[in-house]
């Protein structure tokens, strides 16, 4: 069955569980249930409501979200990482031919349901019946930052860059409230999106904790998004501050050279901000999950260009360079950041926000604030560099540097297509390994409209005021 934000809405007020498989909200870590109206009376009730959000943002009955499609979409819409062959899992990405009829529900639904759960839990904790405890408002928070992020990921996925027009365009709804069955909510400009992900973080920092629990969101998660959207929308003074403010007083580190290559193999470490953790999940098993997708062992579908390979391996001392193995064609091709954990191929935290973005997003948004700060772009600059060899000195930082750096050092982290078109750059794909053909997307930037993907036609069919986007 197709899912549509309606009938999202409409299953949860006729009390009945849009997906099957879990049999109490309450007692059962959900993956793909949807409370109930009455189930969340208490601040324990809150704490495992919450658990349901970070479920969701891993998957919703099959359809991946983080535990897949939306890392390995942007990963091989840039230049960088490529489908293997045809056939392969993430094809239709690749060669950008989705289109309303077979684009995944993934990236629609799976943030809806995300949303829907968030706006449940934050209706009873608003209704006034559950004491405001620390456990209460820490739950508060975590709900309004993960709504916040699921509108954020529906909005580069579905909406026009935000710098292309200034947020004129239509973006997606935006549901902040538990809807009735009648509701049809239409897309609103991606300006009025960002405008609400951005109410509902700052709203955050008035509830969330700064306490560090390994799988959540905390104030400084918060603060580490609020600097994220900012750089999208172009406000690089508050991107900056943000970034800034994460980077002074958080309490985060970079992972020592020496522990770069093993941490990727680990649950956790000094720089993860917010990391999904797969590891205390029931989705160990999954062969859909990204580790798959990317083990020569298993599909082994996603291997590294031609024109990245060159690019990592302008400096031979590189630590990253030893995150390449071998592909099933025995060539070193593999960015291997999703090794497994406990031998398990299958299970490999998502990290959602590292420190070393949040020094990269500081470095781009010093350069292009109002007025530049070069001193912090050029520490943000090499400090990165220099973990990726304690030889790099500290060099003068600019936009072209960093942008270089993005690519070297958050690759198969599911960033690059979203920066290229944030900033209207254009890509070309090139080099020796690519099978794309006259009629592929080979040139990748914010004019072309399949870089934007298409709202699912089950939902325009379900609801009249959807519109779709051009030229799908």
């Amino acid at each position: 069955m197709k899912t549509t934000i309606h009938t999202i809405f409409v299953t949860l007020l006729t009390g009945v569980t849009l997906l099957s498989s879990c049999d109490d909200y309450l007692t059962t870590l959900p993956s793909n249930s949807l409370v109930s109206e009455g189930a969340i009376t208490t601040e324990e009730d809150t704490r495992t409501a919450v658990n349901g959000l970070y479920q969701g943002l891993i998957s919703v009955d099959g359809s991946y979200y983080y535990g897949t499609d939306f890392i390995t979409r942007p990963e091989v819409g840039g230049e960088d990482i490529q489908t293997r062959m045809v056939g392969d899992r993430t094809e239709n990405f690749y060669r950008f031919t989705d289109r309303q009829n077979n684009a995944r529900e993934s990236l629609w639904s799976v943030p809806y349901v995300v949303i829907n759960r968030a706006n449940v839990l934050l209706d009873a904790i608003e209704s006034g019946s559950i004491p405001m405890t620390d456990v209460t408002k820490n739950s508060k928070g975590e709900a309004l930052a993960i709504r916040a992020l699921a509108h954020f990921n529906l909005l580069i996925t579905y909406g026009t860059p935000y710098q292309k027009d200034n947020g004129a365009s239509l973006g997606v709804p935006v549901i902040t409230t538990v809807l009735d069955a009648a509701s049809l909510p239409e897309r609103l400009t991606v300006a009025q999106g960002y405008e609400a992900v951005l109410t509902d973080l700052a709203d955050a920092l008035d509830f969330i904790s700064e306490d560090k629990t390994y799988g959540h969101i905390n104030r400084w998660g918060v603060k580490a998004l609020i600097a994220r959207v900012n750089l999208y929308k172009g406000n690089y003074e508050e991107a900056y501050k943000y970034a800034k403010d994460v980077i002074d007083n958080g309490g985060y580190n970079l992972v020592p050279n020496a522990e770069y290559i093993n941490m990727w193999g680990k649950r956790e470490n000094s720089e993860s901000i917010f990391d999904l953790d797969l590891s205390s999940t029931m989705y160990g098993g999954s062969r859909e999950l990204i580790g798959s997708l990317v083990a020569p062992s298993s599909y082994g579908t996603m291997i590294a260009t031609t024109d990245f390979l060159n690019l990592l391996n302008e400096d031979p001392d590189d630590v990253r360079l030893g995150l390449l193995i071998k592909d099933k064609d025995g060539q070193k091709r593999v960015v291997n950041k999703y090794p497994g954990l406990d031998g398990n191929i299958f299970v490999n935290n998502v990290r959602v926000i590292r420190l070393s973005d949040i020094y990269l997003i500081g470095a781009e948004a010093a350069l292009r604030k109002g007025t530049p700060d070069q001193n912090s772009a050029d520490e943000y600059l090499y400090q990165i560099r220099h973990r990726a060899n304690p030889n790099n000195t500290k060099i003068t930082a600019t936009l072209d540097l960093v942008k270089k750096e993005r690519r070297k050092e958050l690759v198969m982290e599911g960033h690059r297509l979203y920066d290229i078109l944030r900033v209207g750059d254009t890509v070309e794909r090139k080099g020796g390994t690519h099978f794309l053909n006259g009629e592929d997307l080979i040139t990748v930037n914010w004019n072309d409209y399949r870089t934007i993907m298409p709202i699912p036609q089950a939902e325009i069919d379900a609801n009249p005021q959807i519109k779709q986007n051009p030229s799908y």
